[in-house]
């Protein structure tokens, strides 16, 4: 078994996955290689699977109506991702964010169909399911409440605790547009904090 695999077995070994559920699972996974910058997914794309990063750091981000780039969140190893896509009538789950790889990347894509085999077969499934929309609900929280209760140099300082090595992984301007400010504002911030 490949190192991204045995990665992926222990994330997912507290959810209760046995042995050969898990064999089950990954006879429908691939193991697939992003360049630094290449898109993973696109806002509106409809979706096929999940993905489990192995190694990279990856970016939600959309387009606002005047064509400006707004950073949502960042997804690093050992963490889930998806594109929030809500399940509708016609049996289509389409992407709300647009999914970058801000490195070189290697993601484990789990298919929907496996975990539709996985929900009819196993409690697994629906577990990781819940805990998927937690994280997504709470991220979203978190994320609007910050905005109206800490400043953007709180907020920054925040980024390295919730994401360890983000400022050597990740350009400012990526971190500006998470943060909601540009990346010329964000550096004076940071130097006024030090004179201070």
């Amino acid at each position: 078994m490949s190192p991204s695999l045995i990665q992926f077995k222990n994330f997912i070994a507290p959810y209760g996955l046995t042995a050969t559920n898990f064999n089950e699972l990954i006879e429908f996974c691939e193991i697939i290689h992003f360049k630094k910058g290449e898109i993973v997914m696109k806002d509106g794309e409809i979706q096929n699977g999940v993905y489990f990063i192995a190694k990279g750091i990856i970016r939600y981000f959309i387009l606002s109506n005047n064509g400006e780039v707004k950073t949502y969140g960042f997804r690093m190893e050992n963490m889930l991702i998806t594109g929030y896509g809500q399940h509708n009538y016609n049996n289509e789950y389409r992407a709300e964010v647009t999914i970058e790889c801000l490195e070189k990347s290697e993601l484990i894509k789990i298919p929907f169909t496996a975990i539709k085999y996985l929900e009819e077969n196993s409690k697994w499934a629906n577990k990781v399911g819940r805990y998927l929309a937690e994280a997504h609900i709470i991220e979203l929280v978190k994320f609007i409440k910050e905005l109206d209760t800490k400043t953007i140099l709180e907020r920054y300082a925040d980024l390295d605790n919730y994401y360890p090595n983000i400022f050597q992984r990740v350009p400012q301007h990526i971190i500006a547009s998470y943060l909601r400010t540009s990346a010329e504002h964000l550096s004076r911030l940071k130097k006024a904090s030090i004179k201070s």
